[in-house]
């Protein structure tokens, strides 16, 4: 064998093994390495995603903490430490605030025992305005003393000035302990205030208020100039007025100007029935 030949052979062989090391190398070394950073990324981003949906449920979920927490924390009722009444009614009163106030009398009726715990009954009446007396019970009943209202009674008052309003009674019991070996509990104060409350009683035709501000009486009225956003008009007193777009008459206000008709519309609340009275100007 020559000389040229055997060291063409030599490098051949020196290149086979060159490049099946190299194949080697990537197909054994590379190519499960780069396999298993792929699952990775993969998991990464499931996990990822997985997160990302957590996060855009944290506001709720935060939200349904705070109330479970507010329930948990109201849930362990307790009974008042003695039997005194001027307790219950200093407690009660408490209650009778804010968005929950009403006009209310109380009256104890009697004491009765039950073994280690007792019963105070009591005579509550009173006047309010519908939605408070609704807030006023939720907190009695949703506060930490044990407190039972019976034989509820709410009627609406039926007059112009007090619309709205309605008169309540019921009977309250309030538990009390006989044993010292139950710890006093405390008054806690539950704020469970409605922010709405539909009222039942409020009628939806109702008397004509009286004009005892003296405001325009608008179809008593005429209308003589009027401007893209104002009005003239002689009122029922025979004075020259100017009203603006939004501006109070006598049951209502003026709602829209319309120069090219020369006209203006104002809407009216007659107990409870709205009408639109449409002032043209006089020629």
């Amino acid at each position: 064998m020559s000389y040229a030949l055997r060291n063409t052979l030599i490098l051949s062989l020196v290149f086979l093994l060159i490049t099946g090391g190299g194949w080697a190398y990537i197909e054994f070394l590379q190519k499960p390495e780069l396999e298993r950073l792929q699952g990775e990324v993969t998991e990464k981003r499931t996990e990822l995603s997985n997160k990302q949906e957590t996060a855009n449920q944290y506001d709720m979920l935060a939200e349904q903490y705070e109330n479970a927490q507010y329930y948990i924390k109201n849930y362990d009722k307790g009974l008042y430490f003695s039997s005194n009444e001027d307790k219950v009614f200093d407690f009660i009163n408490q209650l009778n605030s804010g968005p929950a106030v009403t006009d209310f009398s109380f009256t104890f009726v009697d004491s009765t025992s039950q073994g280690q715990f007792g019963i105070i009954n009591m005579q509550i009446s009173g006047s309010g305005f519908y939605r408070n007396v609704v807030n006023f019970i939720r907190r009695i009943e949703l506060s930490k003393p044990i407190n039972k209202i019976a034989n509820l009674n709410i009627s609406p008052i039926n007059n112009l000035e007090s619309y709205g309003r309605v008169n309540f009674n019921f009977a309250l019991a309030s538990y009390y302990s006989r044993s010292s070996i139950v710890d006093a509990t405390e008054l806690t104060i539950s704020n469970s205030i409605l922010e709405s409350v539909y009222n039942p009683f409020y009628p939806f035709i109702r008397e004509i208020e009286p004009n005892e501000e003296n405001l325009i009486d608008i179809e008593s009225s005429s209308l003589v100039a009027l401007s893209s956003n104002a009005v003239f008009v002689i009122d029922q007193n025979g004075s020259m007025q100017k009203l603006q777009v939004g501006d109070r008459v006598y049951l209502g206000r003026l709602e829209t100007v319309n120069i090219q008709q020369q006209s203006a519309i104002f809407e009216l609340n007659k107990g409870g029935i709205i009408e639109h009275v449409t002032l043209e100007v006089q020629q």
